[in-house]
C-alpha cells in the first residue's frame, strides 16, 4: 500500500503529457495525488519526435504559473535562434506553394509553437521537482463505494479518491474500464515511413526557403512531411524527421510488412515511390540512405472514444480516451486539453469538499464529443486527396 491511504487523492497513470500536464495543475492548485510511470526516466525510450503546440490553447495558461508556461518556449525546436514557426503546404510533385502559416513575411503570425516531443516531456519531468514514481508498470485496479486501488506489477499497491489512466494507446486502464469485449484501436487507412537524419546547409537551405519548419506535402495517395526537430550534432547542421505516408489500397498488408522489412528494403520501397515528385523532396530521402531509415516505423492506429463511458471512480484522458492518427497537430493537444478540462474541476471539488468521484460525469460530458471531434476530423484528412490548409487553419483556430 502506498505510504498515504488517502482516499482524497487522484491516481495519475503514466507520464505522457497528458499525465504531466495534469499533474502539474493538480501539484499547483493543492490537490493531492500521486503520478506513476512505467518508465524510469523522460527519453528512456522514443514517443515521437516533435508535435505543434498549440499556442491559441490558453488552458495551461489558466491553471499554471506564468513562467512555467512561457518555459516551454525552451522546449521549441528554433528555441536560441530567432527563426519564427513556419509551416508550408505544398504540391509533392510540382513543388508549388499553395499555402503558408507563420513565417516572418506573413500577415497573420503563426498560432503554433513546434516543439521538441522529449524536450516537452523532459521540460514537464523536471519542473519543480514533480513527484513521479517511475519504474511503475500499472497491472490492474479494484474500485469500491469508499474508493479505488491501484495495483502493479511489482507487488506494490496505492489507493485514493480517482484513478486516471493517461497510459496512452494500448491503455491498460481503459482495457479493464471497458471490459472483456473492450474495443480496440484500429489500423488507420494509412501507412508511415520515417527517416531522422542531420542535414548540412546545401541540403536543408532548399527546405529552409520554402518553410523554416514544416513543409506539408501531397500527392494522390501520399502524404509527404519533413520538419525541423532541433540542431544537428554538428552546428552548422540541423536535425530532421521526414516521412512518407502511403493511403494504399491494403494497409493491414502494407502496415504488416513495414514492422518486418529492413531498411534498405524499406528505403529502396521509398525512392520506388518518390521518383515522380518534385527534386527537393527526393533531395534529403537520397542523402541519408538507409542509414536514416527508423525501424521499425510508428504504426498508425486509431480509437474513437465510445459515446458513453462509466462513471464511477475511474477514467481516462490523451491517447488512452481518443487516438488519432497526426494529420491535425491534435493528439497532443487534446491530451492537455483533457488534463486541464478534469483538473479544473478537480480543484473545484476540492474547494467544494466534495467526493472526486462527482467530476466524473461532467469530464465525459466535455471529452467524449471533443475527442470523437478530433479522431475523426483526423481521420476525413487522413481520406482526403490532398493537404487542406483551410481547413488545418480553421481547425487549430476553433478547436484551440
Amino acid at each position: 500500500m502506498s505510504n498515504s491511504d488517502a482516499p482524497g487523492k487522484v491516481l495519475i497513470i503514466g507520464a505522457g503529457p497528458g499525465g504531466l500536464a495534469l499533474a502539474h495543475v493538480l501539484h499547483k492548485n493543492g490537490v493531492p495525488f500521486e503520478l506513476f510511470e512505467r518508465d524510469e526516466a523522460p527519453d528512456a525510450r522514443k514517443q515521437g519526435w516533435a508535435f505543434s503546440l498549440m499556442e491559441a490553447n490558453k488552458a495551461l495558461a489558466e491553471l499554471l504559473p506564468e513562467d512555467m508556461v512561457m518555459g516551454l518556449k525552451s522546449t521549441s525546436v528554433h528555441f536560441g535562434t530567432d527563426v519564427p514557426n513556419e509551416i508550408a503546404f505544398t504540391d509533392a510533385i510540382t513543388g508549388e506553394v499553395t499555402a503558408k502559416i507563420g513565417g516572418s513575411e506573413s500577415a497573420v503570425p503563426s498560432p503554433v509553437m513546434t516543439v521538441n516531443r522529449y524536450e516537452v516531456r523532459g521540460y514537464l519531468w523536471n519542473y519543480d521537482n514533480l513527484p513521479i514514481t517511475s519504474n511503475k508498470q500499472f497491472s490492474h485496479y479494484e474500485e469500491d463505494d469508499s474508493g479505488v486501488t491501484a495495483y502493479f506489477t511489482d507487488g506494490t499497491s496505492a489507493r485514493g479518491s480517482l484513478l486516471i489512466g493517461a497510459d496512452g494507446l494500448h491503455s491498460p486502464v481503459r482495457n479493464q474500464l471497458l471490459g472483456p469485449f473492450a474495443p480496440q484501436p484500429v489500423q488507420s487507412q494509412l501507412v508511415p515511413l520515417f527517416g531522422e537524419l542531420d542535414l548540412p546547409p546545401e541540403i536543408s537551405d532548399p527546405l529552409h526557403a520554402v518553410a523554416k519548419t514544416l513543409i506539408l506535402s501531397s500527392a494522390p495517395g501520399l502524404r509527404v512531411r519533413v520538419g525541423v526537430v532541433g540542431k544537428g550534432k554538428d552546428p552548422s547542421t540541423n536535425h530532421y524527421l521526414w516521412a512518407l505516408i502511403f493511403r494504399p489500397d491494403n494497409p493491414e498488408q502494407l502496415a504488416d510488412w513495414v514492422v518486418q522489412a529492413s531498411p534498405q528494403e524499406l528505403y529502396d520501397y521509398a525512392i520506388k515511390n518518390i521518383e515522380h515528385l518534385h527534386p527537393t523532396i527526393h533531395s534529403y530521402i537520397k542523402y541519408g540512405g538507409p542509414e536514416a531509415i527508423v525501424t521499425p516505423p510508428p504504426r498508425f492506429q486509431d480509437f474513437v472514444t465510445p459515446e458513453t463511458l462509466p462513471t464511477g471512480r475511474v477514467t481516462i484522458i490523451g491517447d488512452a480516451a481518443h487516438t488519432m492518427i497526426p494529420l491535425r497537430g491534435a493528439g497532443a493537444n487534446t491530451a492537455i486539453l483533457d488534463a486541464c478540462t478534469i483538473g479544473k474541476l478537480l480543484i473545484k471539488a476540492k474547494a467544494d469538499s466534495r467526493d472526486f468521484k462527482t467530476v466524473i460525469a461532467p469530464y465525459t460530458a466535455i471529452m467524449i464529443p471533443r475527442g470523437r471531434k478530433a479522431v475523426l476530423s483526423s481521420r476525413a484528412a487522413g481520406n482526403a486527396e490532398y493537404d487542406d490548409p483551410v481547413g488545418y487553419w480553421n481547425y487549430i483556430q476553433n478547436d484551440f
